[in-house]
């Protein structure tokens, strides 16, 4: 049996450097979603003139990063999966791979985070393979940085600052970051910030129904496997 998670709706970001560029990514990012829609239904959607999205689409369209159905509908293209590949190479199956160990040792399940304007992404999730009944987090699902355990994680990575959240302060202190109910309504989260080789900050969680699990563990667990995504393999200690 498979539960899957819901989270508040995110708040949407405004961009001061190219209005018209913001805009045509929040069109593909919005389409992210998996959700096919008309250009009109994305133009309703981001507040916009549908002749300012239709260029968008048709210029995404060129480059394969949207399709067009039969219906009309736009929905991501094979382009994006190009250049994701092409971005994360073979750490994208790294990262598969720890995070199904890490589901199966934790009987947990697993999401990568990774920051976009202010919302926190998921970039990879996996599901305990031993376990019949899980939590199921889609990969793509965003919540603001500041209302979720993968997204706070992540702020801690920041140098510290007058307005900081009292949970950001508190995860440099303490090493994580532990929420109920946010983002995920009966669900707790425990999430580790993640500073990767490259330099790329992102973040690594565990969801598990509420109560159902210690969070210190969970922590023990994650400081574990975030050290499996940042140092060579020869370093690793189980």
């Amino acid at each position: 049996m498979v539960h899957e998670a819901s989270p508040s709706p995110a708040k949407s970001s405004s961009g001061v450097k190219s209005q018209t560029l913001a805009r045509a990514l929040d069109a593909l990012q919005t389409l992210a979603d998996g959700e096919p829609r008309t250009s009109q239904e994305l133009a309703d959607e981001l507040g916009l003139h549908r002749s300012v999205v239709y260029r968008a689409l048709r210029t995404f369209e060129d480059y394969s990063m949207v399709t067009r159905g039969g219906d009309g509908r736009y929905f991501l293209g094979l382009g994006m999966a190009g250049l994701a590949k092409t971005a994360m190479g073979d750490l994208e199956t790294q990262i598969d791979a720890v995070l199904q160990e890490l589901s199966n040792v934790s009987s947990a399940t697993a999401i990568f985070c990774g920051p976009q304007h202010e919302e926190a992404v998921v970039l990879t999730s996996t599901r305990p393979s031993q376990r019949l009944a899980s939590v199921a987090i889609r990969v793509g699902m965003r919540f603001p940085l500041t209302q979720s355990a993968p997204g706070l994680a992540m702020l801690s990575l920041h140098e510290p600052g007058e307005y900081d959240l009292d949970e950001v302060a508190l995860a440099r202190q303490t090493g994580f970051v532990h929420t109920k109910g946010a983002p995920f309504v009966s669900l707790e989260v425990v999430a580790v910030p993640v500073l990767m080789p490259d330099g790329q900050e992102a973040s690594l969680s565990l969801v598990f129904p509420t109560n159902s699990a210690d969070a210190m563990t969970m922590f023990r667990h994650l400081n574990v496997y975030r050290d499996h995504l940042t140092r060579p393999s020869e370093s690793w200690q189980i």
